[in-house]
């Protein structure tokens, strides 16, 4: 571990190791702390626990970059076995954080995973009060969080929206295209110039009466590219720049299924890997040879596409059967039955009988409908 001495606020320029740098201030990393400090944590001890010098804490003029952030949340998350690290009367246990991050995990799409994530939050506890509304601009996510005495909850917000931004970029392998956010807080001002909104890229309404996040519509359908716990470790240990935009390294699985997703909206079919390669700038063997290191080939890829579409007209519409293989491309029902029948398992008619009352099966069909209009 590194050794840091602490004697005090340090001025730039005098004291070793504290170099003048953008980021979050020394004032806002104490703010964040407040809840492990009520718990009678030691915040320098948190800090240098994180690999971060324990003079930022309370000083202005120093200032955390997104990784130490990242690191430092874990931290104080580790040291109070609490996912809020204080800022609530009751503890979330990390056990149950793991056992959301693994219902994230089985999802198969943004829109479900967010819905999942609000169902589990809204089981927790009394003190936050997620929930969707339907906008015009697009679906916003309306976070309601009751913190404790002698915390601040604005900057709390703040970083609970970082998370979710962060985390559902990372599970789809893409920033998500937010419409908005909208905030109770004032604008927060730090001295080094630093604005802590800036990651989110979109609008930001302040002295908002709710504190909320707006998701385009389109991105609802978007396929998350991330399904094992051993993924999830593996972001984490690379102690992701919460500051940064998230970029993502999108699988070639995910950046097959985007261009054939374009391809599908224009009612093109069967389009070919060579096609394909070339909107990826890649080559067709090379393309193959990567989709096959995930375990993946680009037939099955095109194939499930198909099949998830007329799967999706099939539950959230009611199209006969011989219009729903029309719109996936096929001029002969006898010819969809067996393709589809293939890749479900069961005939169209059978899979409509079967799952038309799941409602989440419904509700990720509509989602899916809606990602086929064209853009």
């Amino acid at each position: 571990m590194t050794e840091f001495s602490d004697k005090g606020p340090p001025v730039f320029g005098t004291t070793p190791g504290l170099e003048k740098r953008t980021g979050l201030d020394g004032v806002a990393v104490k703010r964040l702390l407040g809840g492990a400090v009520l718990r009678g944590k030691d915040p320098r001890a948190l800090l240098q626990q994180a690999g971060i010098d324990p003079r930022v804490y309370g000083n202005v003029h120093a200032a955390i970059d997104g990784r130490e952030l990242f690191r430092l949340v874990r931290q104080a998350q580790v040291a109070l076995d609490d996912s809020f690290f204080g800022f609530f009367a009751e503890r979330f246990r990390l056990a149950l954080e793991l056992e959301r991050t693994l219902t994230y995990l089985h999802c198969e799409t943004f829109g479900e995973s967010i819905r999942v994530s609000i169902r589990f939050t809204q089981a927790l506890s009394e003190d936050i009060g997620p929930q969707l509304i339907e906008d015009r601009a697009g679906l916003k996510h309306v976070c309601v969080y009751h913190t404790v005495d002698g915390v601040d909850r604005d900057i709390f917000v703040w970083l609970r929206f970082v998370w979710i931004f962060q985390w559902f970029s990372w599970l789809i392998g893409r920033p998500l295209r937010l419409r908005s956010v909208s905030v109770r807080a004032s604008r927060p001002v730090q001295a080094n110039g630093f604005d802590r909104f800036a990651v989110f890229g979109c609008p930001i309404e302040y002295d908002a009466p709710v504190d909320a996040l707006c998701y385009d519509r389109a991105d609802l359908g978007a396929r998350l590219v991330h399904h094992t716990l051993a993924e999830f470790d593996q972001y984490n240990a690379s102690n992701p720049d919460w500051f940064a935009t998230p970029i993502g390294r999108s699988t070639w699985r995910a950046q097959t299924e985007h261009v054939l997703a374009d391809f599908q909206r224009a009612r093109i079919w069967s389009v070919s890997i060579d096609t394909v390669a070339e909107r990826l700038r890649s080559r067709p063997r090379r393309l193959r040879r990567d989709l096959a290191r995930e375990g993946e080939s680009f037939q099955h890829i095109r194939t499930r596409l198909r099949g998830e579409l007329a799967g999706a007209y099939l539950l959230a519409t009611e199209l006969p059967i011989t219009e729903v293989g029309y719109r996936v491309g096929f001029s002969e029902p006898g010819s969809f039955t067996r393709n589809f029948t293939e890749w479900a398992g069961v005939t169209p008619s059978d899979y409509r009988t079967r799952y038309k009352s799941d409602g989440a099966r419904v509700t990720a069909a509509t989602l899916l409908l809606g990602d086929q209009a064209p853009a």
